[in-house]
């Protein structure tokens, strides 16, 4: 994990950065990172959060900050000591540390007189900022000190890398970067010493004198002082022309000698900064572009030589190793670009020799067809102490020094977004320019854009066929580009003539990486192609493992080659991929070898299982969290599997694995695709057996019961009740009965919904089935809520939610949570309405139960707007609706009473133009975790207002 205060707070595992919260959280992990580990009284971070006069609840808001915190990094990552927290750091993980042990090696190398090195560590340390310290904090906060004390510790190894420069002799490029940081800080002597004596260095005698004139100037008019002693002797000696100024002799360099790239690159700035910084920052001596053929690694490389080539004594050189095959050639290839002479010693050798101690970037491109030779780089490595080099290459060299960066495509444009953002995203960008490069009247428009961002997201944001479908724009509008791309790669040819083959056609790339598989890494290349979504090891192993084959071995090959791809390293087990133009590769290759159809039913009957095993996790009542996730993580094979079964006429396999994803589809709001699988089931099932039949019927009536079709609901549950009593199927019968009771609730007759609820709830203890007990109890409570019965309802919803937390249904304790809010708050009860609402928010956030999410959020307007705050009820109700529109979910019962309720109320506080300007407001921004933080924050006031104490908030 890594950590940052040199610039805006921010919390990283990997490459995934972590939610860190509010600006007070944000504080208090501010506060413990700066005390790196030590143990921070309560006391302190009161002082440190709120200043001179925090609130009462103070004490109570830290504990749910800290709260925040653990469940952002890791429930052990602060600890409770005494009366305080502390934060446990492993080395190098805060910047701060970093940047400490950088400019301690600069100095050190400064004294000693390597000022090579010197400015070296120090460009480290000063990379590590990434703006102002602290810069996401409030600027009243009470950080301001530390914020100001790290920004005087930056600038102190700004001025000793000015040093160091001097010392390097490259005053000539100083001069413009001390002019920035003088503009910024203009009373710092040792800034104008250093800009002088550089303008000195440069030939600037005159300019030179001025600035210490301008400095006397400045100095004397606004802080009434002379120069220091150590300016005024500078001048002096500039007057003299002392030869003690005289810039240190240069040693001859070698570079740079970079070939000019013929197309300008578009974006790539930050991986062009993360490639510099693992060599300024990490210290690596070797740094491995890799990726697949066409995500423009060659290019990347160049821009990071010609960066850091420049800071570099003796530049940058640049060895082309695509012509060779023979590994022989590798040391010969080097010697030639670094212009060592070849004699009788070892290749090696004469190159280390030649470089000795110069510091040079050397820039390996095109290794991956030459991997056996790479132990020639570690030598050359551990002869030539200064050298650095940077490769490219499909597959990483596996040496010890080898420091990996896979390139990754440019990120693909949102499906949704507006013009404006579409127009500024790199890949759009890049098409566009490629395109004006053949046609210059080629123009983003608000007519080509969606177009173009449709091209991007199909061809995975991968440059090379980016720019080849560009250059389809010669012949086509972009919509006609896009209209072909259902064959991208017969689309994707006639790339330039200048490049290399395999350049010229996206099909003629893959070939080029396909041609060094074994036979059985080829076999498994197309098997793998079946997974849409990528794929675990455990389903790699069960859909393509064959004759006991261990498919570990050859699928890292594929890993290493960049043909698979490997993803979410750091949250639990890998998943492996491809990127969507290679698997329409693979997938062609997989048509060729005459397994397709065995492969893919494999696929289907392996998802099935694997569906079926997890529902029966959630209605057992086992914690639905990792189920939920495994079936958002492997919701496109389910969907390829699904599709795969309704063609492949396999109907009981499709229904089997419908119902096993009904419970996630409702949960996660895919009700549209669930309701659509199930009228295909529906339709399929109607000749077969008729127990297939109902329980198609009986689970695809959820879909349309939610989306407010309440009829189509009633119809598919009275013939699945029908079947199922002439099946003799008691707990068919029971479900029915129970969901006929929501029917007639949503009819509004509550006395036949009380009826079908209390028969339900009646069969299902008769069965021992406690889980769908409790949820007819929850019902029931509901209904008492709608009678005014308000103390039936809170008995009802309490006898449901302790059945629910001892089975352990984690998705009926977030219904009924929500439903008890709601008679609490119907009974005034606002400080218990906060809690079981804040409760059922966290849970249903857990989970990902969006309608659930909605509801809660929606209690948080009502109870905001209670305490005069319409506004903000207005944002809260409009983000709820919001979301529930987007789920295609119906408001009915107590929900759709309290919702039409609150906007009345709201329409008449604030006037129905601004009620609607707020609306259209939320509708063009996300539903995300800011939304939910406020509506927590909201929840939190309540209770803290009404006797409840905001610690209690889980």
């Amino acid at each position: 994990m890594r950590f940052r205060v040199l610039g805006p707070v921010h919390a990283q595992d990997g490459e995934r950065p972590l939610p860190l919260g509010a600006p007070k959280q944000r504080s208090l992990l501010a506060v413990l990172l700066l005390s790196r580990g030590a143990v921070v009284p309560r006391t302190r971070l009161v002082d440190a959060l709120w200043g001179a006069d925090p609130p009462a609840t103070a004490v109570s808001s830290l504990q749910v900050y800290v709260h925040g915190l653990r469940r952002a990094l890791g429930p052990t990552r602060i600890e409770t000591e005494g009366a305080g927290y502390r934060i446990r750091l492993e080395d190098a993980e805060l910047d701060l540390d970093r940047f400490d042990r950088h400019v301690a090696g600069g100095r050190r190398a400064l004294e000693s007189g390597d000022p090579e090195e010197a400015a070296e560590e120090l460009r480290r340390a000063l990379a590590l900022w990434a703006g102002p310290a602290l810069g996401d904090l409030p600027p009243d906060s009470p950080l301001a000190v530390e914020a100001e004390h790290l920004e005087e510790q930056r600038l102190a190894a700004e001025e000793l890398r000015g040093d160091a420069e001097l010392a390097c002799g490259r005053h000539d490029r100083l001069v413009g970067d001390l002019e920035r940081m003088i503009a910024e800080h203009p009373y710092r002597e040792r800034l104008r010493e250093q800009q002088i004596l550089a303008l000195y260095r440069s030939g600037r005698q005159q300019e030179a004198l001025d600035a210490y004139r301008a400095t006397r100037r400045l100095l004397g008019d606004e802080l009434g002082l002379e120069p220091g002693p150590a300016l005024q002797e500078l001048e002096r000696a500039i007057l003299k022309h002392d030869p003690s100024l005289a810039a240190p002799a240069q040693p001859i360099r070698i570079g740079s000698r970079l070939p000019a790239p013929p197309t300008p690159l578009v974006g790539r700035r930050l991986e062009v900064a993360a490639v510099l910084a693992l060599f300024r920052d990490e210290g690596a001596r070797l740094v491995t572009l890799t990726g697949p053929g066409g995500t423009g690694k060659t290019r990347l490389a160049l821009a990071v030589a010609e960066e850091l080539g420049a800071e570099l004594r003796d530049g940058a050189l640049f060895a082309d190793l695509a012509p060779l095959t023979d590994t022989e050639l590798v040391a010969p290839a080097i010697a030639e670009v670094v212009g060592a002479q070849e004699d009788e010693r070892p290749v090696v050798e004469a190159v280390a020799e030649h470089i000795g101690p110069r510091r040079l970037l050397l820039v390996l491109d095109n290794f991956e067809r030459l991997l056996p030779a790479s132990p020639v780089v570690a030598e050359l490595l551990a002869a030539a102490p200064r050298l650095l080099v940077l490769a490219t290459s499909r597959a990483p060299l596996r040496l010890s020094a080898e420091h990996e960066y896979p390139v990754p495509p440019l990120s693909a444009p949102g499906a949704q977004l507006p013009f404006e953002k579409l127009v500024g995203n790199d890949a759009v960008r890049l098409f566009a320019a490629r395109a004006r490069a053949i046609d210059p009247s080629f123009r983003l428009t608000d007519e080509n854009a969606a177009a173009v961002a449709h091209i991007c997201r199909r061809l995975d944001g991968l440059p090379l066929a980016i720019e080849l479908a560009a250059g389809r724009t010669r012949l086509l509008p972009a919509q006609a580009v896009a209209d072909r791309l259902g064959r991208a790669l017969d689309v994707l040819v006639g790339g330039p003539r200048d490049l290399p083959p395999r350049h010229q056609a996206l099909r003629t790339t893959l070939d080029w990486s396909h041609e060094s598989l074994t036979e059985f890494e080829r076999a498994l290349f197309g098997r793998l192609a079946v997974f849409s979504g990528g794929c675990t090891l455990e389903a790699a192993d069960a859909v393509c493992g064959e004759n006991g084959n261990p498919l570990l071995e050859p699928l890292s090959t594929l890993v290493e080659a960049n043909l698979v791809l490997r993803r979410n390293a750091g949250a639990g087990a890998p998943r492996f991929a491809m990127l969507e133009t290679i698997r329409e590769y693979a997938l062609e290759r997989l048509a060729e070898s005459g397994v397709e159809h065995a492969a893919r039913e494999r696929h289907c009957r392996y998802y099935a299982g694997l569906a079926e095993e997890r529902y029966e996790t959630l209605v057992s009542g086992a914690s639905g969290e990792d189920a939920y996730t495994l079936f958002e993580a492997e919701h496109d094979n389910f969907r390829a599997a699904l599709d795969w079964a309704a063609d492949a006429g396999e109907v009981e396999l499709g229904v089997r694995l419908a119902r096993a994803l009904r419970q996630f589809w409702i949960v996660r709001g895919f009700l549209g695709e669930g309701r659509r699988v199930f009228e295909r089931a529906i339709a399929d099932t109607a000749g077969a057996e008729p127990a297939l039949h109902a329980s198609a019927l009986m689970h695809g009536a959820q879909f349309p019961y939610r989306q407010g079709d309440v009829v189509r609901a009633k119809e598919w549950w009275e013939d699945a009740l029908r079947l199922m009593r002439d099946l003799g199927d008691a707990s068919g019968v029971a479900r029915c009965a129970g969901e006929l009771g929501g029917v007639a609730f949503s009819e509004g007759d509550l006395d036949l919904s009380t009826h079908w609820y209390q028969e339900a709830r009646m069969r299902f203890d008769d069965l021992g089935d406690r889980l769908r007990s409790a949820i007819c109890s929850a019902n029931l409570g509901e209904i008492a809520a709608m009678r005014g019965e308000l103390e039936d309802a809170i008995r009802y919803g309490e006898e449901a939610l302790s059945a629910q937390r001892e089975v352990g249904d984690a998705d009926g304790v977030a219904v009924s949570l929500h439903g008890l809010a709601r008679a609490r708050l119907r009974a005034g009860d606002r400080a218990r309405a906060g809690v079981h609402f804040a409760e059922g928010l966290e849970t249903a956030r857990r989970l990902g139960y969006r309608e659930v999410i909605a509801n809660c959020v929606e209690g948080a307007a009502e109870l905001v707007l209670a305490d005069a705050e319409p506004e903000r009820a207005a944002r809260l109700l409009a983000a709820a609706r919001r979301l529930l529109d987007e789920i295609g979910v119906r408001l009915q019962g107590l929900e759709g009473e309290d919702y039409q309720r609150t906007t009345e109320a709201l329409r008449e506080r604030l006037g129905p133009e601004r009620v609607d300007e707020i609306v259209r407001e939320t509708a063009a921004a996300p539903f995300d975790e800011d939304v939910v933080e406020d509506a927590l924050d909201v929840l939190r006031q309540a209770m803290g207002k009404h006797g409840q104490s905001p610690g209690d908030c889980p």
